[in-house]
This record gives structure tokens, sequence and C-alpha cells, in this order.
């Protein structure tokens, strides 16, 4: 059905030079390895209209042994469930299987977190995912021991990890958040440390920024021209080299990977997005998820939930200063039917956990079954794709997984290691 050609194919006719008598065509003569390495360097979405280019292509695109090389997508998601008493110091999660679902990548093995090599005296949480990448915090002695926090990055689809080390901070009041974009390269992640203050306010005093590259910690403090408080278990993303945050002050904070640019942008709704806000990132474009409604959050009624888009003028830094006024968000869809003929209120019953990296599609858990749902916003449609465990963790973030089967060549001489 489509009439596609990728670009190093495509040529005007009257451009292409007479074919000579016992010349080949030039695609004709690479063999499928060279056609899977060109293929490898696709992205996800352009790999699925590659398909229909001709059945030899969609044959070494399906193909397992070039699969691994090519641009992955969701998967599914890793979630927190209650701690077995017997087994309190490992990773207590469980994974959401969406191979099933359409616009899915196909994981080859469910996804285990490695441990690093003394968790029989540490205790072990997930902190965070960005790309097919996770964070964990570890923790030896107490949970709440000071001065013995690490983190460590791994991949499941490689198997591979890095125990990073410390950041000076001796501390136990702070968020941690990956940085990592596989889209634009695999040279390199960030760890951003936020130490708050010791209260419940949450409010940013320090960044520690760690670079896998130079595999050092840099601290700083916080630069943002407000005081800046954080949302309690909301995700950050990174998205053109920045860490985006939704904070307590009706607004998105942005800080750049190597902290030199700081900007808060106000929100396009009114309501504290504590309660049911949540960012994204979708085909480039940051979304904005959350209820508009103006009766609150006590009312007997339906939510109806806004999405929004933010503009990309608000990474020209050196523009003209921005308003306050919200013109950097577009509203892309009003959705009132996520839920059909049930009373919700999202944020409580109906809980916002991702949205997909490739498709217009929002990921919703409702409480009241425990289901996850995925609203597909271009055709207004509603489908359960997967049934959680009962003893998961309600309010707790969803940690998307995409399979990155490459593996990372660190500088700084900092290797992954893979565990026995």
């Amino acid at each position: 059905p489509y009439q596609f050609q990728p670009p190093f194919l495509t040529k005007k006719r009257s451009q292409r030079s007479p074919r000579t008598h016992g010349m080949e065509e030039p695609m004709s003569t690479l063999t499928h390895d060279l056609i899977a390495e060109i293929l490898c360097r696709v992205p996800y979405k352009s790999l699925c209209i590659c398909k229909c280019v001709c059945p030899a292509w969609r044959g070494i695109i399906a193909d397992p042994a070039h699969r691994k090389k090519m641009a992955q997508t969701l998967a599914g998601f890793l979630y927190r469930i209650t701690a077995d008493s017997a087994e309190p110091r490992g990773h207590a999660v469980n994974y959401a299987d969406l191979s099933a679902f359409p616009w899915a990548s196909v994981a080859e093995t469910y996804p285990l977190l490695p441990l690093p090599p003394d968790s029989t005296d540490c205790f072990v949480s997930l902190e965070d995912s960005c790309d097919g990448l996770f964070l964990t915090s570890i923790r030896t002695g107490t949970p709440a021991a000071a001065g013995t926090s690490r983190y460590m990055v791994s991949n499941p689809a490689t198997g591979e990890y890095i125990v990073l080390p410390h950041s000076g901070y001796a501390g136990d009041c702070c968020r941690a958040y990956l940085g990592f974009d596989s889209g634009v390269s695999t040279q390199e992640f960030h760890l951003f440390e936020f130490v708050l203050e010791q209260s419940q306010s949450l409010v940013v005093r320090r960044v520690n920024i760690y670079s896998s590259k130079s595999g050092v910690w840099v601290s700083m403090k916080s630069q943002w021209d407000s005081e800046v408080s954080l949302c309690w278990g909301q995700p950050g993303v990174f998205h053109k080299g920045c860490l985006h945050l939704l904070i307590r002050q009706r607004g998105l904070a942005i800080v750049d990977a190597q902290g030199l640019r700081w900007r808060i942008i106000p929100l396009p709704i009114s309501v504290d997005p504590s309660f049911a806000g949540f960012i994204g990132k979708s085909a480039g474009q940051l979304f904005y998820i959350d209820s508009d409604d103006t009766e609150g959050y006590d009312s007997n009624t339906f939510s109806t939930i806004s999405v929004y888009v933010l503009g990309a003028e608000i990474y020209q830094w050196d523009g003209t200063h921005l308003d306050d006024k919200c013109m950097h968000w577009k509203l892309l869809r009003k959705l009132s039917n996520v839920a059909p003929n049930v009373m919700f209120q999202l944020g409580f019953d109906l809980e916002v956990i991702g949205v997909h990296p490739h498709a217009n599609i929002i990921f919703f858990i409702a409480h009241w079954n425990n289901e996850l749902i995925a609203y597909d916003l271009d055709h207004h449609e509603s489908t359960v794709v997967y049934h959680v465990e009962p003893n998961y963790q309600k309010f707790r973030p969803f940690f998307s997984y995409v399979p990155l089967f490459s593996r990372l060549p660190l500088d700084g001489g900092i290797r992954l290691a893979t565990p026995n």
C-alpha cells in the first residue's frame, strides 16, 4: 500500500544514466548483510515503512539475526511491587509485557535488572529508566543510612551494568534521574542528582551531574531564577540534551546536561501538577498531560484530559525572553472517552504512566481493576493491553522498557561490565 523509496534509492528518471549492457543497478549488488547495516541506522518509524519496500527488505528486517542491530521501540513496563519479606534487598519489580500489542517491540527475553556484586549487603531500588537504560540506587546498611548511597546504570537487553563513583553527597534527601538519548548518540549518558531541602517542600538546593564520558561528577547550586520544588513521584524526561521536570510551582523546569542552561516554563493548566500532571516524549515532541477540570479533584465528575505539545522555540536559548502567557504549548487533544461510562478522577482512579515513543498513544493504569490501558489519540480508542499484579505499588512510576542491543562505547577509562 505504500509507495515508498528511501532517499538513497530515489533519483529522478531524467537524471538516471542510461542502462549499459552488462551493468546492474547498484543496490542489486549489495548483500543482505550490507543492506542490514544500512537499515540498522534508520529510525524505528522509518524502519516500519521500509518493510513495505519489497519482500526482501521485509525479510531482512524480520530476520532475528539482524533485528537486534535495528532500532527498537516500547516493549513493556517495569513496575514496583510490594517487596517479599524473604528477599527485601533486591529489585521488587514485575514486568508488563506489551510485545503482543501493535507498535511494540518483540522482546527476546523477560528483561532482568542485574544486581551489584555485593547485593547481599545492600538495598537496591529502581529509580528511573531512559531509552533502554535503567537507574538503580544502592544503599548499604539500613535503607536510610547516610553517606552510603551509590548508583548503578544497567542495560537489561545486554546484561551490562556500571556502578558509578560516589557523588559526594552524604545525605538521603535527593532525587536522581537518567539522561540518555539513543537516537542522538550512544556515546554518553548523564545522571542528575538533585539535593533537596530536608523538609516536605522538596526544594532543590544543589544539582550533581555525572557524565559517563568524563567519569566524574560536577556539583553546582540550583540556578533557576526562582525556587523549585519537585513533584513527588513524577518522572523526568531527557529531550534535546536537557532534563525536564514538573515542579509544584505549576511549571516545567529545564536544565541541560552540562548545567549551563536553566529555564522554567509555565504550564498551560493552572492545576497543581503534583496531582495528575505527566510529561513524556513521543516522536521527538514533549507532551504534557493533565486534567483541567474546574470543579476540583473532590468532585464526582468525569475527568476531561488535555494533551499539550511543547513548542521547539523554547530551546532557542539566545532568543528573546519568554513570556508568562503559556504561548509555547499547543493543545493537541482533549480526551473524554478514555474510560467510557466510568466516573474517575485523573491522578487518583486513573493515572497516566507513559507515552509511546513512536506513536500517538498514551498509557494509563486504571486502579479500580488493575488494568493497563492504551489510548490511541489518532483513532480515539481505548484498549486494555495488560492486567498488572494486584500487589503493584500505586501512585509510583512505571518504567518503560525499550530494548537497547547496542553496547555503549564509553570513554574516560570506565567500561560496562557484564555480570556472571
